[in-house]
């Protein structure tokens, strides 16, 4: 799956929007964030690298994700 920037956004103003209704102290600010950039990391896909050496190139055609 592509990341989702709009989704990131969304996740980031909702969390500004409860640090700043809940008075919330920076370490509960920075968890918030910290866990909406790790989300959005996570949700990425590799589809494909190509590793290339010596004169050739390998292409990899695994799909993987973050756990």
């Amino acid at each position: 799956m592509a990341l989702d920037k709009n989704k990131l956004k969304s996740d980031l103003v909702a969390m500004m929007n409860d640090a700043k209704d809940e008075g919330w102290t920076t370490e509960q600010v920075a968890t918030a964030m910290s866990n909406a950039i790790d989300r959005y990391a996570r949700a990425a896909e590799v589809v494909g690298v190509e590793v290339s050496g010596q004169g050739h190139v390998h292409a990899q055609t695994n799909k993987g994700r973050l756990q």
